[in-house]
């Protein structure tokens, strides 16, 4: 889901619930974005109005491809072996 689509109550409040955010917070959330968007960034702009960890963080700056920035190029490279076990022997 990117930052622009819409998501549902129920995906917002199990997203919430799960990360451990207290029921009078969701409730409270649920009202402000019912206003401004129910957006998974307008939900984290909210909780960390409040002080609580962001809970969707991840999901819109998904966009922002790690892979994509050279993280693979900084894997350790193995090195090739020298010939197969046959041609050792």
């Amino acid at each position: 889901m990117n930052e622009n689509e819409r998501m549902t109550v129920n995906e917002a409040v199990l997203e919430m619930r799960y990360s451990g955010i207290p029921e009078e917070d969701i409730e409270e959330i649920l009202e402000i974005c019912k206003k401004k968007g129910l957006s998974p960034q307008n939900i984290d702009n909210e909780l960390a109005t409040r002080g609580l960890d962001k809970v969707f963080e991840f999901e819109y700056d998904a966009s922002e491809s790690w892979f994509e920035s050279g993280a693979s190029a900084s894997a350790p490279k193995v090195p090739n072996k020298q010939g197969t076990e046959k041609e050792k022997k």
